[in-house]
């Protein structure tokens, strides 16, 4: 029934943790498709000494996750598509709870559960309790919300979908993710459930790396954008603020003043968690670069904080 699809660039602290996991989960019927992008530790030799058959090891010239995922998709067997990290992890019921909500509502192109954030030994977030079922206009519930309802390894996807809402956006850096599950909720109901059944590994967040790092994909979110619908396109404009910022922090200021220009639709919303970031945004087009650089090392420096652990005992 599932096709699960886990991306693997150097996780070898992880990984093996990670296939426990779905090796572990109650429901059976599934495979496991692991896509290394050039991994350069030892990651794929771990995933290779699983003999479980129902794991196949893929490996490939390092493409970024979206390539891999895509890799991914394009060699699934089952009609449901399920995504998890190979730092993450499922709960043993995962899958068949996951199924019961399938069965429950098959009209549905996207389904969700609940999850938790670790770090080490702390939880420090934990997904929203929204009612079960078919999610009522799924971007407005999502903007009155502190945390994503649909987070990358609580997402499970038909695979017809991708026909229409096509594929992950290679090249996009950070955000990928909820670009790809914001196509597919433009085209179909989301069905979610309360139960936290997923573990977001927050102390191996690669935010480190993206903070500063330009997309080179073909795709914005501005190419998201509806004259119909208010809520997603508050949700668009939360979204590309952020894009800008990393372009900004970049010092691509083309591209980062392109992308405050199509945001100018979104400042009549009068939203002050959207107006703080494009006044951030605005500022930093015109600050000049080797200040810019100054800034961009104290923001690496907290980020560095919050995600690394050396800092965990402090």
């Amino acid at each position: 029934m599932f096709s699960i699809i886990i991306p693997l660039y150097n996780k070898e602290a992880s990984v093996a943790e990670t296939l426990n996991t779905v090796l572990a989960q109650t429901f059976t019927a599934y495979e496991v498709i692991v896509v290394d992008d050039g991994s350069t530790d030892r990651s794929l030799s771990i995933v290779q000494s699983f003999t479980d058959s129902r794991i196949k090891v893929y490996s490939k010239q390092n493409g970024g996750v979206s390539h891999a995922r895509n890799y991914g998709i394009e060699r699934a067997n089952y009609d449901y598509i399920a995504f998890l990290d190979a730092d993450d992890a499922w709960d043993s019921n995962y899958l068949e709870e996951m199924s019961k909500l399938i069965a429950r509502h098959p009209e549905c192109g996207m389904y969700n559960c609940a999850y938790r954030g670790v770090k080490g030994d702390r939880i420090l977030i934990e997904s929203p309790n929204i009612p079960d079922g078919v999610i009522d206009n799924y971007f407005k519930t999502t903007l009155t919300l502190d945390n994503m309802i649909s987070w990358t390894s609580a997402t499970i996807i038909r695979k017809e979908v991708t026909t229409v809402a096509g594929l992950f956006p290679v090249g996009m850096i950070s955000g990928e993710d909820s670009f790809m599950w914001c196509k597919v909720a433009m085209h179909y109901p989301v069905a979610y459930t309360h139960k936290i059944m997923a573990t977001y590994n927050m102390m191996m967040s690669g935010a480190y790396s993206r903070i500063a790092k330009p997309d080179s994909c073909k795709e914005s979110w501005s190419d998201l954008y509806s004259d119909h619908d208010m809520y997603l396109n508050k949700f668009i404009a939360y979204k590309a603020v952020e894009n800008g910022l990393r372009h900004a922090w970049a010092g691509q200021k083309r591209k980062s003043k392109l992308i405050e220009r199509q945001l100018n639709f979104a400042r009549t919303y009068n939203d002050k968690f959207f107006n703080q970031r494009f006044v951030r945004l605005f500022c930093l087009n015109r600050t000049p670069l080797f200040a810019v650089r100054i800034l961009l090392l104290y923001k690496k420096l907290v980020t560095i904080r919050f995600f690394g652990p050396r800092y965990l005992s402090a």
